[in-house]
């Protein structure tokens, strides 16, 4: 009996069956069907439920109505409820909307109608994606998904890429397919001709991941279209015909910002990861995703296309429904009656200390190990034991607010959380200990992929729309990290160190101690984890943009070993030309070289002199165009806009090529004229594949001056250095240059 592992599991809503794609140990992959029929449950009154057997008996798609004993919610009794077994996968969701019609919200309450068809499947089987087991007529979990050392199948993995070539600066679909490349082969020729051999080497090499980047967005969906153009039958990219599951495109908001979820693309029998869309992947690689997918069961596929909060909502999903609790469809969990008084304490979120403005020497920043999580688990929080009906006389209180915690029954969110706080220490423990790159990196993917779950894990406790999430748990978690924040730093104080920063997790201490020592008394008072994530020659805080309080995440120091840390400026982020990007880079490399501060301050010249050679480039025209793009996430659809921005110029200089850009995506751009009225003057739309086009170029040099002198001013701001101070040195420098 050959052995192998779940590459990937799809349903199929045209036969309502489930596809899984099993890779063995040879290396060969095999096709799996198998049938599954999933249900919706349903609870009311008897008679309510009476009348909906009635009114449905007969209904095409419906195989059986069960009656089953579940409990509804965290914490409470099993209910008679009614269960639904289906036949149609389309169906899941159609139904549980008409019979929500049909009862009237309160008449009827429905439950797991908007779980994912796969990972019901693999959670009803106990199957897990990555995980090994036998391959007979059906697959058999061998390992447990929870384990820590797994063996992984070899996957094979191409990066796709191409280039089209046509009258519009950006990729559209009526452009010629121009040139393809799969890892090093570069394909040319006639577009027929690409795209047959494009399909000839993927069916050779017989990847098990292809890598795109705008896959889902375009490369894909406009390959298959050239295809259909080119009179290409049978072109798939898949191990068999066509992609499945097509998600639709969305923009919308979270977070404070927009946005963008492309169509989802994913072929059949192969692993489909866009890069340019894919957090999870881009923080983690492949493994921390497929760390992710074991525990989720969640398919690969899938997975890379969705959020961390998504993953932690799967395995907690998991958990529920192996204890017996259904998914609520339409989570209805009021907030609790509060006073003023106590709304004012509780809606405080977490505790700040303000940075002291200016450069320090010797300072230790310590940092908690995943501290809200581990906060829920110390003290129990979750949404059925917090303000409990068993323990309102209890002792167990949340500090400043003075909810009460169960005291009788450990919590659901406890229970899902503990293990992956202990895995996540165990792989920063290994990583500490081992000597293999190779492990020290997969131990870093995972680590790194367990952390962005644990974030969002306390996030999802205040989010009305999470499964099991509750407000009044998200207030109990920020208030119990304030007492220890403050805690933390009354002990600090006590051993002599001094607060120069602190932000909900970490505080950054000034002193001449021993740091492992003020960290183990810290431990045994606040009884969680903490570790000294970096000893520092110095550090520079930074001011808020035009005050001189200190800006909370806006720092940048040198480590012991040499290394710069950095938050906040301009190299961190994302809608600065990498011009400016760059200059920051060699300034810092520069004052890396100090040991103390009176170094440092005689470095400060040296990095003028950085900045003048960078504003030297702009006024003579020798930068490369690609440094000056800026990349800005659009906010709204083009229409909307009342000032006439940058942006604003970009998108509508797109739409004149027929391309509308959706909210959430992004715009590049050189900015040609900063003063001109006219959009098709003030910016120019930037395509990668233009770079090497210089004359058809040109920018506006003040605009970039003022930019370069802006990421100056971040750095050398504690230093005195203003804009305006800046650009005076740079222009006496010039003047001491010049020929008499």
């Amino acid at each position: 009996m050959k052995q192998g592992w779940i590459l990937d599991a799809i349903a199929d809503y045209t036969h309502n069956t489930i596809f899984l794609w099993i890779k063995d140990e040879t290396g060969a992959t095999t096709r799996l069907q198998d049938t599954y029929q999933p249900s919706i449950y349903v609870y009311s009154t008897s008679d309510n439920l009476k009348n909906l057997i009635h009114h449905y008996q007969g209904y095409k798609g419906i195989d059986t109505f069960t009656y089953e004993k579940k409990k509804l919610w965290l914490g409470t009794p099993e209910k008679k409820v009614l269960k639904i077994t289906l036949t149609r996968y389309q169906l899941v969701r159609e139904l549980s909307q008409d019979i929500n019609e049909y009862g009237g919200f309160s008449q009827y309450e429905l439950f797991n109608s908007d779980v994912n068809i796969p990972l019901m499947y693999m959670i009803e089987k106990g199957l897990s994606p990555l995980t090994k087991g036998k391959l007979a007529h059906r697959f058999i979990l061998q390992e447990n998904p929870q384990a820590i050392d797994y063996e992984k199948p070899k996957i094979r993995e191409v990066i796709l890429n191409a280039e089209t070539r046509g009258v519009k600066q950006n990729p559209a679909w009526d452009n010629i397919l121009k040139k393809v490349w799969i890892n090093d082969l570069l394909i040319m020729g006639s577009e027929e001709d690409i795209l047959r051999e494009t399909l000839h080497e993927i069916h050779r090499i017989n990847p098990d991941v292809i890598y795109t980047d705008g896959g889902d967005s375009f490369l894909f969906p406009y390959l298959y279209h050239r295809a259909h153009i080119n009179d290409i039958p049978a072109f798939y990219f898949g191990r068999e015909k066509d992609m499945v599951s097509q998600r639709k495109e969305r923009s919308y908001f979270s977070y404070g910002r927009t946005i963008y979820r492309p169509p989802s693309c994913m072929i059949n029998g192969r692993i489909h990861i866009d890069r340019a869309s894919s957090f999870l992947y881009n923080a983690t690689g492949l493994p921390g995703l497929i760390e992710l997918s074991r525990l989720s069961r969640i398919p690969l596929q899938q997975l890379s296309r969705l959020t961390p909060g998504t993953v932690i909502t799967a395995i907690q999903m998991d958990y529920a429904l192996r204890e017996n609790v259904l998914i609520k469809w339409k989570k209805n969990v009021p907030e609790s009656f509060k006073d003023a008084g106590t709304l004012f304490h509780a809606d405080r979120g977490g505790m700040i200390y303000d940075p002291q403005v200016g450069f320090h020497e010797k300072v230790i920043e310590i940092d908690f190990t995943s501290l809200y999580p581990s906060i829920m688990v110390l003290h129990n929080i979750s949404p059925e034991t917090l303000l409990c009906t068993c323990c309102t006389g209890g002792k167990h209180r949340v500090p400043f607010i003075g909810y009460h915690v169960c005291e009788k029954n450990r919590g659901f969110l406890p229970r899902v959380v503990q293990p992956l706080i202990e895995r996540r220490i165990e792989y920063k423990n290994r990583i500490k200990k081992e000597t293999k790159t190779e492990l020290i990196n997969e131990y870093t993917a995972r680590k790194k992929a367990l952390k962005w779950i644990l974030v969002t894990c306390f996030g999802y406790t205040g989010y009305r729309n999470a499964c099991f999430g509750r407000i009044e748990c998200h207030e109990a978690i920020t208030a119990y990290g304030r007492e220890i924040l403050v805690k933390t730093a009354e002990i600090a104080q006590d051993n002599n160190y001094r607060v120069l920063h602190g932000i909900v997790d970490s505080l950054w201490l000034q002193g001449s101690g021993n740091p492992g020592d003020v960290c183990k008394k810290i431990q045994e008072v606040i009884h969680i984890p903490i570790e000294v994530e970096g000893i520092y020659r110095w550090i520079v805080f930074l001011p808020r943009r035009g005050q001189t309080t200190g800006a909370l995440n806006r720092y940048y120091g040198c480590l012991e070993n040499g290394d710069i840390k950095l938050r906040g400026i301009e190299m961190r982020q994302g809608n600065v030309p990498p011009l400016v990007k760059a200059m920051q880079g060699e300034m810092l490399t520069v004052l890396s070289q100090a040991k103390d501060i009176q170094e440092l301050r005689k470095l400060v010249p040296r990095t003028i002199a950085i900045a003048k050679r960078y504003i030297e480039k702009i006024r003579e025209g020798t930068c490369r165009k690609k440094d000056l793009v800026f990349t800005s996430r659009v906010s709204r659809p083009v229409g909307t806009y009342r000032h006439h921005t940058n942006n604003v110029a970009c998108l509508l200089q797109l739409q004149d090529d027929g391309i509308m850009i959706k909210p959430g995506q992004y715009v590049q751009y050189i900015i040609t004229d900063a003063t001109a009225k006219k959009y098709q003057s003030k910016v120019t739309a930037w395509k990668e594949s233009w770079k090497n086009r210089e004359n058809e170029y040109r920018y506006d040099k003040e605009t970039y001056i003022k930019c370069l002198l802006r990421g100056g001013e971040s750095l050398l701001l504690p230093f005195g250095y203003t804009q305006k101070k800046l650009q005076d040195s740079i222009e006496s420098m010039r003047q001491a240059k010049l020929p008499v």
